[in-house]
């Protein structure tokens, strides 16, 4: 669900980017107070979080079928969630929106705030939510998966409501992208729980969980899995088009980058496309490294670097002690 530009007008584009910037600040500068579950051990450390956002660029270039003519693609807010923390898993999954936008023409420049409410900000809060009960962790990542792709088609409804430049009716819009999005989310659940099954299985160490399998997982799904993903169009993409809101033109102004459509550009057939996605990996990461500095620097009353903040703790129950440490 990646909203091109000029789907939603410009005033409704720039309240979503200030929201959304103000959203991810205040989480990123501000020290946790309470114990957040994350499954990789010292998720407060560099390599776990550039693992995890590497792992949902690739796993979002993998579209699946969903429905005739139709596919989909992870969200990632509950597989980021699980493995870091909700805090953490904002960060990351940001740092994918963000690159998708800025490299590869995924998702429209000026639409970027409204992409991070629907791709980011919306899951991982879900999942937050629904981790902080004492439900199974398959159960606790599987409902975040199925629940956050319909609130967030929900959540492109209300945007339309208030900024549509299109003319299909707002009731319209909500139903088939409400059906097509809960298909979605089941598809979104299967996957999650596979590759955090998958995790649990290949990383366990004595009982801890490193970012290893995490970017194993990363590179094998994008440079191989990649290729298999369904050329169907996505459930936004199906629905505009269905409806009658769908652009003509570009949805981006950077439509010529050298990386759009996930191919690089002078580089033909299977290469190109696996090619693109561990360049995409790479950059990834260092969207999300810049964050992470950005977030440190931001932040006061901080201990020394990988330090874990107070009452934080991992699956294992292995709780930090500062009072106020890095990101």
């Amino acid at each position: 669900m990646h909203v091109p530009d000029h789907l939603i007008n410009n005033t409704t584009e720039v309240l979503a980017v200030a929201s959304a910037a103000a959203v991810v600040a205040t989480v990123a500068f501000r020290p946790a107070r309470r114990a957040q579950k994350a499954l990789l051990e010292r998720p407060e450390r560099f390599g776990p979080q550039l693992a995890t956002a590497g792992l949902v660029f690739a796993l979002q270039m993998v579209n699946f079928p969903v429905a005739p003519g139709t596919s989909g693609h992870l969200f990632g807010g509950a597989l980021a969630t699980a493995l870091l923390g909700p805090r953490r898993a904002l960060l990351a999954v940001s740092s994918v929106v963000l690159a998708q936008a800025l490299f590869f023409a995924d998702g429209g420049v000026g639409a970027v705030g409204i992409n991070l409410w629907l791709i980011a900000i919306v899951p991982v809060a879900v999942a937050a939510l629904v981790s902080s009960t004492r439900a199974p962790w398959w159960a606790m990542a599987g409902v975040a998966a199925i629940v956050a792709p319909p609130l967030s088609a929900l959540a492109f409804t209300a945007m339309y409501a208030t900024g549509a430049t299109g003319g299909a009716g707002v009731g319209e819009v909500a139903t088939s992208m409400l059906g097509v999005h809960l298909l979605i989310g089941i598809g979104e659940a299967g996957l999650t729980l596979a590759v955090l099954g998958a995790v649990r299985l290949v990383g366990e160490r004595g009982g801890v969980f490193d970012e290893r399998p995490v970017w194993g997982a990363a590179v094998l799904s994008a440079a191989g899995l990649s290729l298999l993903a369904s050329s169907q169009p996505d459930g936004l993409e199906r629905v505009a088009g269905d409806v009658g809101f769908a652009i003509t033109g570009s949805g981006s102004v950077l439509d010529g980058s050298p990386l759009a459509d996930y191919a690089v550009s002078g580089v033909d057939g299977m290469l190109s496309g696996s090619l693109a996605g561990l360049i995409g990996i790479g950059l990834t990461c260092a969207v999300c490294a810049a964050l992470l500095a950005l977030a440190r620097v931001g932040r006061t009353g901080h201990v020394g670097p990988g330090e874990p903040e107070a009452g934080e703790r991992n699956e294992l129950g292995r709780t930090g002690g500062g009072a106020g440490s890095t990101l």
